[in-house]
Protein backbone atom coordinates (compact mmCIF):
# COMPACT_ATOMS: atom_id res chain seq x y z
CA UNK A 1 0.00 0.00 0.00
CA UNK A 2 0.86 3.21 -0.61
CA UNK A 3 2.81 5.28 2.16
CA UNK A 4 0.68 8.25 3.81
CA UNK A 5 1.51 10.79 5.37
CA UNK A 6 1.06 10.77 8.94
CA UNK A 7 -2.00 11.83 11.24
CA UNK A 8 -2.35 12.71 14.56
CA UNK A 9 -5.69 11.76 16.21
CA UNK A 10 -6.54 12.58 19.96
CA UNK A 11 -9.30 10.92 21.91
CA UNK A 12 -10.77 12.68 24.54
CA UNK A 13 -13.24 12.62 27.12
CA UNK A 14 -13.80 11.98 30.75
CA UNK A 15 -13.63 8.32 32.42
CA UNK A 16 -16.03 5.79 31.76
CA UNK A 17 -16.75 7.22 28.14
CA UNK A 18 -15.11 3.97 26.36
CA UNK A 19 -12.67 6.30 24.29
CA UNK A 20 -10.00 3.91 25.15
CA UNK A 21 -11.97 0.87 24.09
CA UNK A 22 -13.13 2.23 20.95
CA UNK A 23 -9.91 3.80 20.04
CA UNK A 24 -8.46 0.05 20.49
CA UNK A 25 -11.57 -1.47 17.68
CA UNK A 26 -10.34 1.44 15.05
CA UNK A 27 -6.61 0.75 15.40
CA UNK A 28 -7.15 -2.95 14.43
CA UNK A 29 -10.04 -1.95 11.54
CA UNK A 30 -7.30 0.43 10.33
CA UNK A 31 -4.39 -1.82 10.16
CA UNK A 32 -6.20 -4.06 8.47
CA UNK A 33 -6.48 -1.80 5.57
CA UNK A 34 -2.66 -1.52 5.25
CA UNK A 35 -2.13 1.32 7.47
CA UNK A 36 0.39 1.77 10.48
CA UNK A 37 -1.23 2.76 13.45
CA UNK A 38 0.24 3.66 17.04
CA UNK A 39 -1.61 4.15 20.33
CA UNK A 40 0.17 5.95 22.80
CA UNK A 41 -1.27 7.45 26.26
CA UNK A 42 -0.87 10.50 28.94
CA UNK A 43 0.24 10.41 31.16
CA UNK A 44 2.91 7.91 30.33
CA UNK A 45 4.42 5.33 31.74
CA UNK A 46 8.01 5.97 30.64
CA UNK A 47 8.77 9.28 32.53
CA UNK A 48 9.52 10.48 36.35
CA UNK A 49 6.89 12.95 35.67
CA UNK A 50 4.31 10.83 34.52
CA UNK A 51 4.73 8.10 36.88
CA UNK A 52 4.34 11.20 39.64
CA UNK A 53 1.09 12.06 37.73
CA UNK A 54 -0.43 8.76 38.49
CA UNK A 55 0.69 8.31 41.73
CA UNK A 56 -1.07 11.44 42.72
CA UNK A 57 -4.19 9.89 41.46
CA UNK A 58 -4.09 7.35 44.76
CA UNK A 59 -2.05 8.78 46.68
CA UNK A 60 -3.07 12.86 47.31
CA UNK A 61 -3.36 15.56 44.79
CA UNK A 62 -0.33 17.60 44.02
CA UNK A 63 -0.11 21.46 43.99
CA UNK A 64 -2.31 22.66 40.63
CA UNK A 65 0.85 23.94 39.94
CA UNK A 66 3.34 20.87 40.15
CA UNK A 67 0.47 18.73 38.05
CA UNK A 68 0.81 21.17 35.70
CA UNK A 69 4.61 21.09 35.19
CA UNK A 70 4.37 17.40 35.42
CA UNK A 71 2.19 17.15 32.63
CA UNK A 72 4.44 19.30 30.40
CA UNK A 73 7.28 17.90 31.07
CA UNK A 74 5.63 14.32 30.58
CA UNK A 75 4.22 15.55 27.18
CA UNK A 76 7.45 16.89 26.13
CA UNK A 77 9.06 13.40 26.36
CA UNK A 78 6.19 12.27 24.69
CA UNK A 79 5.44 14.53 21.68
CA UNK A 80 9.14 14.75 20.98
CA UNK A 81 10.18 10.67 21.54
CA UNK A 82 7.02 9.35 19.60
CA UNK A 83 4.91 11.13 18.44
CA UNK A 84 6.53 13.44 15.86
CA UNK A 85 8.77 10.59 15.13
CA UNK A 86 5.76 8.31 14.34
CA UNK A 87 4.03 10.93 12.35
CA UNK A 88 7.43 11.40 10.31
CA UNK A 89 7.23 8.03 9.48
CA UNK A 90 3.74 8.24 7.83
CA UNK A 91 2.27 6.93 10.46
CA UNK A 92 -1.29 7.60 12.29
CA UNK A 93 -0.94 8.32 15.91
CA UNK A 94 -3.88 7.93 18.46
CA UNK A 95 -3.28 9.63 21.64
CA UNK A 96 -5.64 8.62 24.69
CA UNK A 97 -6.07 12.39 26.32
CA UNK A 98 -3.56 15.35 25.17
CA UNK A 99 -3.75 18.57 26.28
CA UNK A 100 -7.65 19.21 25.92
CA UNK A 101 -7.88 16.87 29.07
CA UNK A 102 -4.82 18.81 31.11
CA UNK A 103 -7.06 22.15 30.61
CA UNK A 104 -10.08 20.73 31.62
CA UNK A 105 -9.02 18.93 34.34
CA UNK A 106 -6.51 20.79 35.94
CA UNK A 107 -8.71 24.26 34.84
CA UNK A 108 -11.65 22.99 37.14
CA UNK A 109 -8.73 23.22 40.25
CA UNK A 110 -8.13 26.62 38.36
CA UNK A 111 -11.13 28.01 39.37
CA UNK A 112 -12.61 26.78 35.52
CA UNK A 113 -9.45 28.69 33.94
CA UNK A 114 -8.88 26.39 31.03
CA UNK A 115 -8.38 28.68 28.59
CA UNK A 116 -4.82 30.18 29.83
CA UNK A 117 -3.94 26.14 30.40
CA UNK A 118 -4.69 25.34 26.57
CA UNK A 119 -3.03 28.37 25.24
CA UNK A 120 -0.07 27.36 27.62
CA UNK A 121 0.05 24.02 25.89
CA UNK A 122 -0.94 25.13 22.12
CA UNK A 123 2.53 27.15 21.98
CA UNK A 124 4.54 24.45 23.14
CA UNK A 125 2.95 21.39 21.26
CA UNK A 126 1.30 20.27 18.14
CA UNK A 127 -2.23 20.79 16.93
CA UNK A 128 -3.79 17.04 16.28
CA UNK A 129 -5.51 16.47 12.65
CA UNK A 130 -8.55 15.57 14.95
CA UNK A 131 -9.73 15.41 18.32
CA UNK A 132 -12.35 12.78 19.03
CA UNK A 133 -14.74 14.36 21.90
CA UNK A 134 -16.26 11.42 24.33
CA UNK A 135 -19.33 13.04 26.05
CA UNK A 136 -21.26 11.18 28.70
CA UNK A 137 -23.57 11.44 31.53
CA UNK A 138 -20.95 11.17 34.70
CA UNK A 139 -23.96 8.61 36.47
CA UNK A 140 -23.31 6.77 33.58
CA UNK A 141 -19.67 7.12 33.54
CA UNK A 142 -19.20 6.47 37.29
CA UNK A 143 -21.49 3.18 36.98
CA UNK A 144 -18.85 1.83 34.11
CA UNK A 145 -15.69 2.46 35.91
CA UNK A 146 -17.05 0.83 38.78
CA UNK A 147 -18.50 -2.27 37.04
CA UNK A 148 -14.82 -2.54 35.00
CA UNK A 149 -12.50 -1.46 37.46
CA UNK A 150 -12.06 -2.77 41.08
CA UNK A 151 -11.99 0.44 42.68
CA UNK A 152 -12.73 3.48 41.28
CA UNK A 153 -9.54 6.35 42.02
CA UNK A 154 -10.29 9.36 44.15
CA UNK A 155 -8.96 11.38 41.59
CA UNK A 156 -11.99 11.47 39.51
CA UNK A 157 -14.88 11.88 42.18
CA UNK A 158 -18.53 12.47 40.56
CA UNK A 159 -18.16 16.57 41.33
CA UNK A 160 -15.03 16.73 40.23
CA UNK A 161 -16.17 14.68 36.80
CA UNK A 162 -19.46 16.91 36.45
CA UNK A 163 -17.18 20.37 36.56
CA UNK A 164 -14.14 18.69 33.81
CA UNK A 165 -17.23 17.62 31.86
CA UNK A 166 -19.00 20.93 31.79
CA UNK A 167 -15.52 22.44 30.46
CA UNK A 168 -15.10 19.85 28.19
CA UNK A 169 -18.52 21.10 26.64
CA UNK A 170 -17.83 24.37 27.10
CA UNK A 171 -14.43 24.08 24.98
CA UNK A 172 -16.87 22.69 22.31
CA UNK A 173 -19.60 25.42 22.65
CA UNK A 174 -16.48 28.16 22.09
CA UNK A 175 -15.48 26.49 19.21
CA UNK A 176 -11.67 26.47 20.90
CA UNK A 177 -10.68 22.78 20.05
CA UNK A 178 -9.83 23.45 16.03
CA UNK A 179 -11.04 19.90 14.12
CA UNK A 180 -12.70 17.88 15.89
CA UNK A 181 -15.65 15.15 16.23
CA UNK A 182 -18.32 15.25 19.39
CA UNK A 183 -19.68 12.01 20.11
CA UNK A 184 -22.81 10.74 22.19
CA UNK A 185 -21.20 8.03 24.30
CA UNK A 186 -24.52 6.85 25.33
CA UNK A 187 -24.37 5.20 21.74
CA UNK A 188 -23.35 1.44 21.55
CA UNK A 189 -19.44 0.26 20.73
CA UNK A 190 -20.77 -0.76 17.51
CA UNK A 191 -22.55 2.18 16.56
CA UNK A 192 -19.66 5.02 17.65
CA UNK A 193 -16.62 2.64 15.72
CA UNK A 194 -18.67 2.82 12.38
CA UNK A 195 -18.91 6.88 12.90
CA UNK A 196 -15.27 7.62 13.92
CA UNK A 197 -14.31 5.29 11.65
CA UNK A 198 -16.05 6.78 8.54
CA UNK A 199 -14.71 10.48 9.93
CA UNK A 200 -11.04 8.79 9.77
CA UNK A 201 -11.47 7.29 6.52
CA UNK A 202 -12.80 10.90 5.19
CA UNK A 203 -9.79 12.48 6.93
CA UNK A 204 -7.08 10.51 5.86
CA UNK A 205 -7.72 10.39 2.21
CA UNK A 206 -7.58 13.86 2.00
CA UNK A 207 -4.51 15.96 0.46
CA UNK A 208 -2.46 17.93 1.09
CA UNK A 209 -2.56 17.65 5.32
CA UNK A 210 -2.72 21.52 6.12
CA UNK A 211 -5.34 22.18 3.29
CA UNK A 212 -7.78 19.61 4.47
CA UNK A 213 -7.14 20.23 8.17
CA UNK A 214 -7.90 23.71 7.95
CA UNK A 215 -10.91 23.09 5.86
CA UNK A 216 -12.68 20.25 8.01
CA UNK A 217 -16.22 20.59 8.73
CA UNK A 218 -16.28 20.26 12.74
CA UNK A 219 -18.96 17.47 13.50
CA UNK A 220 -20.63 16.30 16.32
CA UNK A 221 -22.64 13.18 16.80
CA UNK A 222 -24.94 13.14 19.23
Amino acid sequence: MENKKGFFIAFEGIDGTGKTTIANILKERLEALGHSVVMYKEPTNETEAGKKIRASYVEGRASLEQELEWFIEDREWNVTTRILPALAENKIVFLDRYFFSTACYQGVRKNNDWISILELNRKKFPEPDLTIIFDLDVQVAIKRIMRDRESANTFEGMQYLRDVRALFLEMFQLDTIGNYLLINAEKTIDEISEIIYAKLLELISKTPKKESSSKEKKTSEM
